[in-house]
């Protein structure tokens, strides 16, 4: 039995020094190991993993990476059963910020608590989302998060906080609201269709954009994904909104709107849609919860 290494093949310090800790340890204790880097694009990653399974008795995964590498690891495995270790190594750790209850680079935990919960923490069912074709743990967005997205792109950053930030300020000058149509049995949503919406995000966990508090009312084992719908407003209340984003107090504006879904479909054309960081494409487009998915594993100090 195999315990594979799924990591993105950029350099990272902290990532790296992890795969040299774990290599070591899976060494030193007698068990095979397989290194698998991840590819630019999801669907390459996934087909070799395919490839990977169909040739290589897997007996359980360690994801090394952020919320991107975390995403193609979701897309490789969903369906799978197979246990998953998560060690964040990422720039935003949005994912890790809720699952472990603390930043990825907290002092509170040394090296070996991330090497022993990799390998050896409870395995947790957790669900998953569904955009289009694509799967994410964290969240999904339409609209001005997703546009933001874009325009970050790829590219790292020192600071992916301030970073985020400049670029959602830029985009606020140049982004126009639309009305969202909706296709669903979600009432609430549904009577909101007709009014100009700034952005629609649907939530399998709590934090987004590195440290935006966007969706304290999402639970990630409860069948349902737990959406926010912020509607235009004008420049000024925007920026007075953007800390309350930050500390999860924005629920209480009466611009913004939250609840629970299972599955909805976007109607409006041409919209961006972004998932767990992601660049996905445009609208029209679906989304649903898919329950029990993931065997993620997590310390019992672990947030619910």
């Amino acid at each position: 039995m195999t315990t594979v290494l799924f990591l993105n093949p950029l350099a990272n310090r902290r990532k790296d020094r992890f795969v040299t800790m774990l290599e070591r340890h899976l060494q030193t204790t007698g068990e095979r190991y397989h290194r698998f880097e991840t590819y630019p694009q999801v669907t390459q990653t996934v087909a070799a993993f395919e490839r990977l399974q169909a040739s290589t008795a897997i007996e359980r995964v360690v994801v090394l990476g952020g919320d991107g590498t975390l995403h193609q690891a979701v897309n490789a495995l969903v369906g799978s059963q197979l246990p998953v270790g998560y060690i964040p190594c990422g720039t935003g750790n949005d994912f890790a910020r809720a699952w472990f209850n603390t930043s990825a680079d907290s002092k509170s935990h040394n090296d070996q608590f991330w090497l022993e919960q990799a390998l050896n923490a409870p395995i947790q069912t957790i669900d998953l989302g569904q955009v289009g074709s694509r799967y994410f743990i964290n969240v999904a967005g339409v609209g001005f998060d997703a546009e933001i997205v874009q325009r970050l792109g790829s590219k790292k950053y020192l600071w992916p906080r301030l970073s985020y930030l400049a670029c959602a300020l830029l985009s606020l000058l140049s982004y126009r609201e639309q009305p969202l149509h909706f296709r669903g049995t979600q009432q609430k949503l549904l009577a909101l269709g007709q009014r100009k919406t700034l952005l629609l995000t649907a939530a399998n966990s709590n934090y987004f954009g590195a440290g935006m508090h966007i969706a304290p009312h999402a639970v990630m084992n409860d069948g349902y994904l737990a959406y926010c719908l912020i509607e235009a407003m004008p420049l000024w209340r925007k920026l007075f909104s953007i800390p309350k984003l930050y500390q999860g107090r924005h629920l209480n504006l009466k611009q913004v709107h939250s609840g629970q879904f299972s599955a909805l479909e976007i109607t409006t054309p041409d919209l961006p849609v972004e998932a767990d960081g992601e660049w996905i494409g445009t609208t029209p487009i679906r989304i649903r919860t898919i329950p029990a998915a993931f065997q993620l594993r997590r310390p019992e100090t672990g947030s619910n």
